[in-house]
């Protein structure tokens, strides 16, 4: 799912609901399977090795000699949000995974992306010519799952396979920016405060040297402001400025010079 090609049925609550029983204690591959996918209810679906390799590829559980154990701590499981924490904050790991170059690669195209098919599924040949990699509808279905569970963007459902992830890192941003001892209230530097929260930023943070922030980073940095988890600031006659993707529907100025984390 991360570390190569990804797949519709390791959605985030099966990973979850997984970690949860071995969080208990260490279990073997049959008896978490057989919880997890009981044999009696015949409906001969069997996803367990999808969700399974999934959290193995987060680093959230190990498996040795056929026994599978949580490789956390358990508070990193307490609950689906703490668990999607600590994901957001160890996905650089995981930089040549289908799903980072995806989605790297959908925020690299700014506002353009809402020009797409609306139909996620069928996105799958533009983004293989942007990642150098087979992409395709499936995956195309998986990604949307666990981008909108991440925090890269909203999704937007009209019918089952006319979903579109609108691009607003708030949540992702959220949660790496949580995870960094920022000094609360103090006025970091644009140049900073981006350097504080890479490399876990990264997948969404690229263009650094055209100081220049992508319309779904942009969108995230404004919804924080805007529920005042951060304050952004335009401190004139500063040399370090870095530009928001600018939005007539949104008042504040576009030039940041300055952060503080309240």
């Amino acid at each position: 799912m991360f570390k190569e090609k990804m797949v519709t049925p390791a959605i985030p609550e099966r990973v979850f609901a997984l970690c949860k029983i071995v969080e208990k204690g260490p279990i073997t591959v049959a008896d978490i399977k057989d919880k997890m996918e009981p044999k009696f209810l015949g409906n001969g679906s069997e996803y367990f090795n999808d969700y399974k390799n999934a959290a193995e590829e987060l680093g959230l559980i190990t498996i040795s000699d056929d026994l599978l154990s949580l490789a956390v701590e358990p508070k990193t499981v307490k609950n689906i949000e703490s668990m999607r924490r600590y994901i957001n904050n160890n996905l650089e790991r995981l930089n040549n995974g289908q799903f980072y170059r995806v989605t790297q690669a959908y925020y690299d195209m700014g506002s353009e992306i809402l020009k797409c098919d609306k139909n996620i599924a069928t996105l799958g040949p533009m983004f293989s010519d942007m990642v150098g990699m087979p992409v395709d509808a499936m995956a195309m279905r998986a990604w949307r799952f666990w981008a909108a569970f991440l925090g890269f963007g909203y999704l937007q459902e009209k019918a089952r396979d006319y979903m579109f992830i609108i691009p607003n890192a708030y949540v992702f941003l959220d949660d790496i920016i949580s995870s960094v001892e920022f000094e609360k209230k103090k006025k970091y530097t644009i140049t900073e405060f981006i350097d504080l929260i890479t490399p876990m930023a990264n997948i969404v943070i690229t263009n650094t040297s055209q100081k220049e922030l992508s319309y779904g980073v942009s969108n995230g940095l404004r919804a924080l402001h805007d529920k005042k988890k951060i304050k952004l600031e335009h401190i004139h006659d500063q040399e370090d400025m870095w530009s928001l993707y600018p939005l007539k529907a949104y008042s504040n100025d576009s030039i940041i010079t300055h952060i503080s984390v309240l």
